[in-house]
């Protein structure tokens, strides 16, 4: 046996193992973890059912998880500048966190629109076909987060970030907090209930309230830890 080959293949299986921890265990326990409130506050404190936990619960869990992901992956920077000997090792993670982050977005797309309806989301219709104001700006809102967040994940497609300047590499982030930004927008459905805790299920905060509070956060430290000029991180 080539004993080269044995350290490439062993380097190759350490590299491979670290990104899949990255890529599923992470959003993996973030989304048990959503999951598990979700259910808590709708179906065992709320109106809903058991039966309603696969799409309409499990939708809320994706939602919250993913802007967190997002929100993650674009909040690694900065914590690196603030802190390098705490979180500079971990920036390599940032790319699978906003994978996952912009694969669970899609996701949430998809189940969102299979229950559009006036059953499932009352406060988004006027009557039973007609949509609100409101509920027309958070969809416009999530459906542009959902087009600016695919300049980033281009840029962190296998191979893109080292043939990208850093310069442009800066450009693709911004172009992601503004889809982030969008994303905290779009929740903006979900503000009346924020200021209503006497209305909440079971005492505990609603969904759209801590999906937004990633937000605040991410934005919060990049205004703490401001770029240097060429610096990449």
């Amino acid at each position: 046996m080539n004993t080269d080959s044995g350290r490439s293949e062993a380097a190759l299986e350490t590299r491979d193992g670290a990104a899949l921890g990255a890529l599923l265990g992470l959003p993996t326990g973030l989304l048990l973890l959503t999951l598990a409130y979700a259910t808590t506050r709708y179906v065992v404190f709320g109106p809903w059912t058991v039966g309603h936990i696969p799409l309409y619960v499990l939708n809320k869990a994706i939602s919250w998880s993913a802007l967190w992901l997002v929100a993650l992956a674009l909040a690694l920077g900065p914590l690196a500048r603030l802190a390098p000997g705490r979180f500079a090792r971990h920036l390599w993670r940032r790319r699978y966190f906003g994978i996952m982050g912009f694969a669970l977005a899609s996701l949430h797309v998809v189940m969102s629109l299979a229950i559009l309806n006036y059953a499932y989301y009352r406060q988004f219709f006027r009557q039973a076909f007609e949509l609100t104001p409101v509920a027309e700006f958070s969809m416009a809102m999530g459906a542009l987060a959902w087009f600016l967040l695919l300049a980033p994940l281009a840029g962190s497609l296998p191979g893109a970030r080292a043939q990208m300047s850093a310069r442009y590499w800066q450009l693709l982030q911004k172009i992601g907090v503004l889809g982030m930004l969008l994303g905290g927008l779009h929740l903006s459905y979900g503000v009346p209930g924020w200021l209503t805790p006497a209305a909440w299920y079971g005492g505990l905060p609603p969904i759209t309230l801590w999906s937004g509070s990633a937000v605040v956060i991410a934005l919060a430290l990049r205004m703490l830890a401001p770029r240097n000029s060429g610096d990449a991180q």
